[in-house]
């Protein structure tokens, strides 16, 4: 067994992250406020929402939209993305209702979206999978054109950007992620940003509860993991261990929705001050993979679109070029609509070509700061570049 592995993504806390949290932590609500502020100063929105989880947030949002439209039961997201979107609208009590995406942009289908909205559509989700931003001129129009609202899914793209705006920023309302494998971290949570007032006020009806101690404790002891283990030199002991599932993709409606802690909004801080950094870091890594694997295929970037790279999906590979000690796994193992647990809460049926593709032939290759350049050059030679 190989004493050294590379996560798939993530990004670490340092000793000086967590204290900043625990002190964070004693400032209560003034530290909530001072990351509101940053987060509202960053992204131009007006009001800032947190929850302790990215799904969490979906569900909330999904809620507040139906105040203003009772009538309208379906949600429509991509068939490829990530199991949470369907597992929070399933929870909130909607409909999914599907759209194919285009497996070259990892965007919309333009055709399959237009198909897919209509009388009953709450809202449209475009998802800027793997930090790649999405051509949202074609979703706008076509939500303006149905009178759907917009929900700008950014969870994995924070501080992504098309034709200079940032991602999710489009919509009437907006989502980013601070979970653990996310552009920057707090362990956990989910940011809603919007300027519709009326939005905001929905929100706070509907306003979580804060976690319970036991919650609390765990976040820090979870932090500290996290600043421990995502070293390449410890990654490999849960990366070892089969029972943690680490990566895997799972429907699941049943889950708490709670408030972001002082402590998470501590980390917050600190993190929010280095994301540019980071994604810088994470571009870096990603043209040195494009460069090591000339002639693979790689997504194709709308015009204007600056991506961040969360992950670099690789689009002509397969299960056979797992690398799951350098990081090199599948992403989603199949489109939603072959959930068999989300059927049930399907509105009509359809094909989806481009989601089908996708789950088949896409893995991942990590661009977080523990990647060297022997690791890009061991993973070009197995993988083999092809031909330019």
């Amino acid at each position: 067994m190989t004493l050294r592995a590379l996560a798939p993504s993530g990004v670490p806390f340092s000793p000086s992250d967590i204290v900043h949290g625990l002190l964070a932590a004693v400032g209560g609500e003034r530290s909530m406020a001072r990351f509101r502020d940053q987060v509202a100063d960053r992204f131009g929105k007006r009001h800032v929402r947190f929850f302790s989880s990215g799904r969490g947030a979906v569900s909330a949002a999904l809620n507040a939209l139906h105040t203003r439209f009772p009538a309208r039961d379906e949600v429509v997201i991509p068939a490829y993305t990530s199991f949470s979107v369907a597992s929070a609208v399933v929870h909130a009590g909607f409909k999914v209702r599907l759209y194919d995406v285009d497996p070259e942009t990892l965007g919309p289908d333009a055709q399959s979206l237009k198909r897919a909205l209509g009388d009953r559509s709450l809202c449209l989700m475009v998802c800027h999978l793997f930090g790649c931003p999405a051509d949202m001129d074609t979703a706008r129009t076509m939500a303006g054109e149905h009178g759907v609202p917009l929900f700008d899914d950014a969870a994995q793209a924070m501080g992504a950007a098309w034709k200079g705006r940032q991602a999710g920023t489009f919509g009437d309302i907006g989502l980013f992620s601070l979970s653990r494998g996310k552009n920057i971290s707090a362990v956990d949570g989910g940011i809603l940003v919007t300027n519709e007032d009326w939005l905001a006020e929905a929100l706070d009806a509907l306003a979580p509860e804060p976690p319970s101690v036991k919650e609390k404790g765990k976040l820090w002891l979870t932090a500290l993991a996290l600043c421990l283990l995502l070293h390449p030199r410890l990654y490999w002991i849960p990366n070892s261990l089969p029972f943690l599932k680490l990566g895997e993709s799972h429907f699941d409606p049943d889950f708490g929705v709670a408030a972001l802690t002082p402590f998470q909004a501590g980390l917050g801080i600190r993190m929010l001050r280095r994301l540019d950094r980071i994604n810088a870091g994470r571009r870096r890594v990603a043209v040195q993979w494009m460069n090591a694997l000339k002639g693979r295929k790689f997504p194709s970037l709308p015009e204007g679109g600056d991506s961040v790279w969360l992950r670099l999906p690789l689009l002509d590979s397969g299960a056979s070029e797992v690398m799951k000690e350098y990081g090199v796994v599948p992403s989603y193992p199949s489109g939603l609509h072959e959930i068999k647990a989300l059927r049930p809460h399907l509105a009509g049926s359809g094909s989806y070509p481009g989601a089908e593709r996708l789950a088949r032939s896409l893995v991942t290759l990590p661009t977080q700061g523990y990647v060297t350049e022997q690791d890009i050059e061991h993973v070009a030679r197995v993988l083999g570049g092809g031909t330019a």
